[in-house]
């Protein structure tokens, strides 16, 4: 895991995001998806709100999920995204979602996403010049 970039979304789970039995609500895990996607654009790419007042956006076209322990409210998490595929018209990221434990990082679900870069006519396009590089340069980058 070491070799892997990885950008970090962190948050307390809220009483909303449970179900009556107490635990995570298995759709608030794609949310978290979206936020952290969202999280990286609006640190690293702010430029594409402009893009998407143009009609451009990001469509997502999968999205995985696949669980091995139970979120809870209050419980600290962190996702964790990272580039699995990059080309120039769409990006494939994986993600972990793990529970701060004091230093620990304890592994709850792994996720996938793919979204294409759409046109206002909402046909397949180029990502920007700006994306594709912030986001292949993010990837590069020596991690932390």
């Amino acid at each position: 895991m070491s070799n892997i970039r990885y950008f970090e979304y962190r948050f307390q789970v809220s009483f909303e995001e449970t179900n009556v039995v107490g635990n995570v609500y298995f759709a608030n895990y794609f949310v978290w998806q979206g936020k952290c996607r969202e999280a990286f654009l609006s640190k690293y790419a702010p430029r594409v709100l402009d893009d998407f007042a143009e009609g451009h956006g990001m469509i997502t076209k999968m999205s995985t999920c696949e669980f091995f322990e139970e979120a809870f409210a209050f419980d600290n998490l962190v996702v964790r995204m990272n580039l699995e595929k990059l080309n120039r018209t769409s990006i494939t990221m994986a993600f972990e979602y793990c529970r701060e434990e004091g230093e620990q990082l304890v592994l709850l679900a792994r996720g996938k996403q793919a979204a294409i870069w759409a046109s206002p006519g909402q046909k397949v396009a180029m990502l920007p010049n700006y994306l594709y590089d912030v986001i292949k340069e993010f990837n590069e980058a020596e991690a932390a």
